[in-house]
């Protein structure tokens, strides 16, 4: 498939990985009260030599951190000592996001049992959590993953992962 954004384009061909419309028809997005994805999340044991490929291709650049994940909740347990290998950048105007397999997490470690790289889960950046968990759920898709920052007044930011993969083959992202 080729779309009027040959970086990204270039990106998913070189990494082997679908469109997200080739993977998911864009009405199921809207049927689940959601917008069109924004987000491209790729798991990868490399995520340094993956970020290398894709500024080659035009992507980037890439802000590339290991953080501590504090909030981490997986299966409703609180995760201590979690650690996130993360690379976000953009392709074009999508946001290309590569994730290491992490640490006292499985949660991205688990697509990268065959492979070195894996279309993990789309992020969807769009107000109204509560809303948008309860036509999740009721449509099957549980959540698996949950985090998220408040600083004060001045900023929040709350992440939920959702995990549609037998219908869709990837997770959905809601931050």
């Amino acid at each position: 498939m080729e779309t009027s954004n040959r970086v990204l384009d270039a990106v998913l061909k070189d990494f082997g990985l679908p469109h997200v419309e080739e993977q998911v028809p864009r009405e199921v997005f809207y049927k689940l009260g959601l917008k069109f994805p924004q987000q491209y999340a790729i798991a990868a044991r490399d995520v340094a030599s993956c970020v290398r490929r894709a500024e080659a291709l035009g992507a980037g650049p890439f802000l590339h951190v290991t953080i501590p994940a504090p909030n981490w909740v997986e299966r409703g347990e609180l995760i201590k000592d979690c650690k996130l290998e993360v690379a976000l950048g953009y392709a074009g105007d999508r946001q290309v996001e590569f994730l290491g397999p992490g640490q006292n997490t499985e949660h991205y470690s688990r697509a990268l049992e065959d492979t070195d790289v894996a279309f993990h889960h789309v992020g969807i950046y769009q107000y109204g959590m509560p809303q948008l968990a309860k036509n999740l759920e009721d449509a099957g898709y549980p959540e698996v993953v949950r985090g998220g920052v408040i600083l004060g007044k001045a900023l929040s930011f709350d992440f939920r992962y959702f995990d549609s993969r037998h219908d869709l083959g990837i997770y959905l992202e809601i931050q």
